[in-house]
């Protein structure tokens, strides 16, 4: 199992977007359960991953209440209907084929009242755009936006795009680990009108809640 962080990161830029009073929390692809892990600590949740990774899922085991091994479509069926309070998506939808057919399968397994709370990378990021423009390159990297195990690609307006048609509530959106990048002013943001804000940002963080 290589770690480039993914696997032992506990996502505390995750944290401010949690809702107090959260009782029950899925991870799907909750890697070794860090994340999860923490969140249990310090709120006392009943805290559920799903891993893929058998190693990686072995290691959460350990950590958390219940771990389920295999994909989503694998294990759904093993999940309690209307249970959780927040159901987590770090940095893992990106990776699936149809993660409209996720998020709204899911749905099923959320509380009323709960929330989908996604990071999400964002392809407009200006290190992408700076490859794209100016070196005519897209170069797939072992980990990042350009993760070469990454089969979909979002803004954020795609992102707002997907989650509404899937039957959610966009909650919040707001742009994570951010940069300023030079050629990023205020100025020349002002001039375009706001169209360069997003471009400074590395991942967008949806909270969201069903319809």
């Amino acid at each position: 199992m290589q770690d480039s962080g993914y696997y032992s990161s506990d996502r505390k830029e995750i944290f401010p977007f949690i809702p107090q009073g959260i009782k029950r929390t899925l991870d799907v692809g909750c890697a070794t359960g860090v994340f999860s892990a923490k969140l249990k600590k310090e709120r006392s949740t009943e805290a559920w991953g799903i891993e893929m990774l058998e190693e990686a899922a072995e290691i959460a085991k350990t950590k958390l209440d219940k771990v389920l091994i295999g994909s989503f479509d694998e294990v759904s069926g093993d999940l309690p209907q209307k249970y959780f309070d927040c159901i987590f998506f770090n940095d893992v939808l990106e990776h699936m084929p149809y993660p409209e057919t996720c998020l709204s399968k899911i749905k099923a397994n959320i509380h009323p009242e709960g929330k989908i709370i996604a990071s999400i990378p964002n392809i407009r990021h200006i290190e992408v755009l700076r490859e794209l423009l100016f070196q005519k390159d897209w170069h797939y990297k072992d980990s990042g936006i350009l993760d070469r195990t990454h089969l979909r690609f979002f803004t954020k307006k795609s992102i707002i795009r997907m989650f509404e048609d899937c039957g959610y509530k966009i909650d919040q959106i707001t742009g994570i680990n951010g940069v300023s990048p030079f050629c990023f002013t205020s100025l020349i943001n002002k001039v375009l009108l706001n169209s360069l804000d997003d471009i400074k940002y590395k991942q967008f963080l949806v909270v969201a809640s069903p319809v």
